[in-house]
């Protein structure tokens, strides 16, 4: 911690061996020192991929995308150098901590954008490394100060593992002394320590006397970087492990690139596997998937992935969308471990670079091939059953390749180059799972209607031309992914009719020439949306229908959809990343396409629905019989002119659980609720609301319902953010008694105990000359209020960003403290001595005082003062 308060001191090193808590020890580091507010803000980035050279171009890129993100960059289709110059520009505009994790090789980090200048004058970013090399730190990445991480001493290692396996193992006399012994074992190292632990957690003293004879008894290792102590505590949590499948998977994470595992590719290859036991759909798959992973994170041979540093590109589909289910990790360790356990027979899994020898016998092939230009004619593994083959280069893959590989189940080429398939692909007969993603220069996929037992057929972002007819006897088809395959212009009619198993189909950004109606005659014709209706097994899907005449009249297949993200009409818009599994966007479409049946019953399942430009829908939420939403947390609707009487919500709809409310554009819109609505039923039937959005409304006159909140009924309790723009015709909040009902709102700001931002612009209701805020706000914005001279704050410890424009009598800020104004300040140093959290304020046409130079104690404060 006194390398970091050190200004002189710009890049300091963390090094020890795989296992010892380097991860850890930086994670609490950065924790310190945003507690001591020594930066203004903290980077982490995991850079494990620096293990592999063939990485490096994309790490860079993965990078600069991460660190930017953090720090409010959006980078498009820039150059990489381009982006490094902009990235470095912002990383020296204040105080920054960036760490980089696990890194292996040197990197060059002004070619990321990292600036790395020992000069005295140059404060403001700081670097903080972790690495189990020494030598590459101080020599190749320049260090000017290098820590070692040591093994946990006796005391310390037996508290970690007593806090792991229970205090039972202390007050257990008869097993204390064993208990000891196998901490011993475990030599100090956190890893070996905590997953010991957790496998001997609630096991008797026999199973514990066989863990410390194993222990005991390991044979040695040659695993760079792997000690022989922590090779015998992960194997021996891996025998623990209970049931194959549980074992299987753990391998086959193992298996895979370093970095996060896409959980995607794992359900995937263990549909492929026949993984697991007794398996009757897909969704059965996904939840053993996320059940065994569970066990595993929980005996910590896995960790929670972050989806922000994802390879690639890639984004989940609507299978993983939860938080905890989208990637996961492997420490580098167990990784190792992982790989040497699978590389024993039975197992014999092989993961090599450009190295085709001993492979007659394996099982599991994972191979980079990193200088080879070319494939061997035929690869003589006739008990292979998974390969996964990954390239830089234009390898070639000759047509005899696959002879002989008759028990080959799972195939990945994602990410290679090759137009069409080769020839012997086609007489993989036990194939299962097929993964052709990224391969840019694939266009025909001729041969592919061989493969009659594939469960698994994915090809997302290649420039496949056309599906062929022969796609159709795929029957026993579960999930068929298609995402971003933009080149797509062609598939038969009736293909997609046949694929009678089929589960799942993503489709988003790809095949959009549908035809409108089934026609009965011509070959040339392409599949019709109706064809969906005959699979009856369809319940995952994500599709964009850019004409709303290309939906079917009959749509019954909507209605047993469990996870959708469907989009009718044209939106630029489109996010690709999903946080709700049933999601439904309609632009420029006519209302009455949501009386189908079909779309009323997948109405009632949707989360989130957003609603534009529609037309001949008038009085769509304003229905003569009650009508209650339960499922939907977030509606957007904008450019809509169907209100009843100027009002947008009737009496009969509630939304019990939404969350997000966005009006945009609504022209004719006065009010949007129902006016006999109470502000206390509308509160009821809103309580889980945690944002309102109401923008560009030109005639709105009131935004909540009549009657005021009392002490026994706070309004809208989980409220957390307001915004509210270009409202001119604005008159009311809650339609109270006060005649200034921005000044009774704003007297009850306390009772928002959540409220976290509020925007109010350009909006119609007055403001008093004075206005307070409470504790809790984080964002404040307010324009165009010319009475306004003062604005209060309680405690503004919070607030991260205040912006103030277009208020002509302002005079000052006060902070109020047990009830006296304590200090009074106006554009000044002072500002940064009361609000502590503040990173951006903009003062723009306002009376505060002129100073065209503001100095501030902290580098982390962003002013803008115009005039």
């Amino acid at each position: 911690m006194d390398a970091l308060r050190d200004d002189k001191t710009k890049m300091i090193g963390v090094w020890g061996m795989g296992g010892v808590g380097k991860t850890t020890l930086v994670k609490q580091v950065v924790e310190q020192a945003k507690q001591e507010k020594l930066f203004a803000t903290q980077v982490y980035v995991q850079v494990s991929w620096t293990r592999e050279a063939e990485n490096f171009q994309q790490g860079i890129c993965d990078i600069q995308k991460q660190i930017g993100g953090m720090l409010g960059l959006e980078f498009k289709n820039e150059a990489q150098s381009i982006k490094a110059a902009r990235l470095m520009q912002r990383l020296k505009k204040e105080k920054i901590l960036i760490v980089l994790d696990d890194i292996w090789k040197e990197l060059n980090l002004e070619e990321v954008g990292i600036p790395c200048c020992k000069d005295d004058d140059q404060k403001d970013c700081k670097i903080l490394l972790a690495s189990r090399d020494k030598d590459l730190l101080l020599q190749d990445m320049c260090a000017q100060e290098c820590f070692p991480v040591q093994h946990l001493p006796p005391e310390e290692a037996w508290q970690l593992f007593k806090m792991t396996a229970g205090d039972s193992v202390e007050n257990d006399h008869e097993l204390l002394p064993t208990a000891r012994e196998v901490v011993e074992e475990c030599q100090g190292l956190p890893v070996a320590i905590v997953t010991t632990a957790k496998a001997l957690k609630g096991k008797n003293m026999a199973v514990w006397k066989n863990a410390l004879e194993e222990l005991r008894s390991s044979a040695p290792t040659n695993i760079r970087g792997v000690e022989e102590k922590v090779y015998a505590c992960l194997e021996l949590s891996y025998n623990h492990l209970k049931g194959t499948e549980l074992k299987s998977l753990f391998l086959l994470c193992g298996m895979l690139s370093y970095g996060d595992i896409w959980m995607d590719d794992l359900l995937s290859y263990a549909m492929g596997l026949d993984l697991f036991d007794r398996i009757k759909s897909l969704e059965e798959a996904r939840n053993k998937l996320i059940a065994l992973l569970t066990t595993l994170k929980t005996s910590s041979l896995l960790l929670e992935g972050d989806y922000r540093c994802y390879f690639g590109g890639r984004e989940p589909t609507l299978l993983f969308v939860d938080d905890d289910n989208k990637y996961v990790r492997m420490h580098d360790v167990v990784r190792d471990v992982a790989r040497y356990i699978a590389s024993k027979d039975p197992h014999r899994f092989v993961v090599r670079e450009d190295d085709w020898s001993k492979t007659d016998e394996s099982k599991y092939i994972s191979l980079y091939c990193k200088a080879m230009h070319e494939l061997p004619q035929r690869l003589v593994c006739p008990k292979l059953q998974f390969l996964l083959l990954r390239s830089n280069l234009n390898i070639k893959i000759p047509n005899t390749f696959f002879d002989g590989m008759n028990q080959l189940k799972v195939l990945d080429l994602s990410r290679m180059d090759f137009e069409t398939l080769p020839s012997t692909l086609q007489f993989l007969a036990n194939l299962g799972t097929l993964c052709l993603d990224q391969c840019y220069k694939l266009i025909d996929i001729t041969g592919i209607g061989e493969l009659k037992k594939l469960q698994v057929l994915s090809m997302v972002s290649s420039y496949i031309l056309q599906l062929p007819k022969e796609m159709g006897q795929l029957t026993n088809l579960r999930l068929l992914n298609l995402n971003d395959c933009m080149e797509l212009k062609v598939i038969p009619q009736n293909i997609l009719s046949k694929l009678s198993g089929l589960e799942c189909l993503f489709m988003r950004s790809s095949f959009s020439k549908w035809e409108v109606a089934e026609v009965s005659n011509g070959e040339s014709n392409n599949a019709c949306l109706s064809e969906l209706n005959h699979l009856e097994h369809l319940r995952t899907i994500e599709i964009d229908i850019p004409d709303v005449e290309m939906a079917p009249e009959k749509d019954t297949f909507f209605q047993n959809l469990t996870s959708c993200a469907i989009c009718i009409g044209v939106f630029d818009d489109f996010e690709k990343y999903f946080e709700r599994s049933k999601i439904l966007r309609l632009n420029g479409v006519i209302g009455s396409l949501l009386l189908r049946n079909g779309m009323r019953k997948l109405l009632q399942k949707i989360e989130e629905l957003e609603l534009s430009n529609l037309y001949g829908a008038k009085g769509l939420f304003s229905p003569p019989v009650p009508v209650s939403f339960h499922n939907l947390k977030c509606l957007s609707i904008s450019y809509y002119e169907g209100t009843v009487n100027g009002v947008l919500f009737g009496e009969q709809v509630s939304f019990p659980n939404l969350e997000k409310l966005k009006l945009k554009g609504l022209s004719m819109l006065k009010t949007i609720w129902h006016p006999q609505l109470s502000l206390k039923s509308l509160d009821k039937s809103l309580q889980n609301l945690k944002e309102v959005i109401v923008d560009d409304c030109e005639v709105l006159e009131r935004v909540f319902g009549h009657g005021e909140p009392n002490g026994e009924n706070r309004i809208f309790p989980k409220m957390e953010i307001l915004k509210l723009r270009e409202l001119p015709k604005l008159k009311h909040l809650f339609n109270t008694q006060d005649n200034n009902d921005m000044r009774y709102f704003l007297s009850k700001f306390k009772d928002f105990h959540h409220m976290k931002e509020l925007h109010i612009i350009n909006c119609g209701m007055p403001l008093d000359d004075k206005v307070s805020f409470s504790s809790n706000l984080e964002v404040l914005v307010l324009e165009r209020f010319p009475k306004l001279s003062e604005i209060d704050f309680e405690n503004p410890q919070q607030l991260r960003i205040l912006s103030l424009k277009k208020l002509p009598n302002l005079r000052g800020i006060v902070r109020y403290k047990d009830g006296n104004a304590s200090k009074i300040c106006r554009l000044s140093p002072s500002m940064s001595e009361i609000f502590h959290s503040l990173k951006c304020l903009q003062i723009i046409d306002c009376k505060m005082e002129d100073r065209r130079y503001v100095h501030t104690p902290t580098n982390g404060l962003v002013l803008s003062n115009e005039k």
